[in-house]
């Protein structure tokens, strides 16, 4: 059992409102309000049952706390993972959270035989939360218990296999530990990466600024955050956002047949990258560049930032 046979199951969560250019797009149409999706995923390698973050808690907490929520019918991840997956809770072997944000690590208490493993960096901060935090974090400073709160953590510091196939590495910019998790599978590295980008269009080119990637407008560091983005374009064959529908929903198991790959690392002419440091054995993976002439074409074929996305 091992690559051949892993398969990744994303679990919708519920939903939360954001702004599309305060939060999700860096200049995007700022007082424009979106309603994203809060996934989080589980991998089946045919070994080992893993959970990738935990999702949301329920309706009133999420609403009172941190962002307008609405659950539309979605269960709490334990409760989805039984009763759509068939996979009870204390089967799960481990669950590893790209970061500790509160829309992540829901429900961990339901895991009772489950290894915790998260960025050093976003223990220390869960923690011990900058005050402009306290809310992200569910700091004890607002009266309200955190969801991890009985759980014992292990630290990862460095990028590295945590288990077999799957792989750690850091993004942060969003968060200040922030992680995300490479999958392998048989047809390439999937990329679980959190909210490193919150919409896979996050990877595409703003034209009107000369951005090769229209970033995340959440950033505790945007220099970080950008140098993130270059890091998923680098290393991922197709890319699964916690927060974009679209991604999660073109199949209820990834990967599946027909399953579109991305071009890793392509040039478009006329849009810079800023990092050119490459990852072990990700060089001879970058797509060819771009066509000139395609290049007019491929901008008109972008999709805006909409409140529809």
């Amino acid at each position: 059992m091992g690559i051949a046979e892993t398969r990744i199951y994303p679990i919708n969560t519920g939903w939360l409102e954001a702004d599309l250019g305060t939060y999700v797009f860096w200049k995007g149409p700022a007082g424009k309000k979106i309603w994203q999706p809060v996934f989080c995923h589980y991998v089946d390698t045919g070994t080992q049952k893993i959970l990738i973050d935990t999702g949301l808690c329920d309706e009133a907490r999420a609403s009172r706390y941190h962002h307008k929520c609405e659950k539309r019918g979605c269960l709490q991840v334990h409760e989805h993972l039984e009763q759509v997956l068939g996979v009870h809770p204390d089967e799960i072997d481990a669950v590893v959270f790209t970061h500790l944000h509160w829309d992540h690590v829901q429900n961990m208490v339901k895991f009772r035989n489950a290894r915790f493993v998260a960025p050093r960096a976003e223990i220390e901060m869960a923690y011990n939360p900058l005050p402009l935090y306290y809310r992200t974090y569910e700091s004890v400073y607002l009266n309200v218990r955190p969801a991890y709160s009985e759980c014992v953590f292990e630290a990862v510091e460095n990028e590295c296999e945590v288990f077999p196939g799957i792989t750690m590495f850091h993004t942060p910019g969003h968060s200040v530990g922030h992680m995300a998790v490479s999958v392998a599978t048989s047809v390439g590295e999937i990329v679980v990466c959190g909210d490193a980008i919150f919409n896979l269009r996050n990877l595409e080119p703003n034209a009107a600024e000369g951005w090769r990637y229209w970033v995340p407008a959440r950033f505790v560091n945007s220099y970080e955050g950008w140098k993130s983005v270059e890091e998923i374009d680098k290393r991922s064959d197709y890319v699964l956002p916690c927060h974009d529908r679209l991604a999660n929903e073109r199949s209820n198991v990834f990967p599946y047949d027909g399953m579109p790959l991305r071009k890793r690392r392509q040039f478009i002419p006329g849009f810079k990258f800023y990092f050119g440091d490459m990852p072990m054995d990700t060089a001879e993976r970058a797509a060819a560049a771009m066509n000139p002439e395609d290049v007019k074409d491929y901008l008109a074929s972008l999709t805006p930032p909409s409140p529809n996305m």
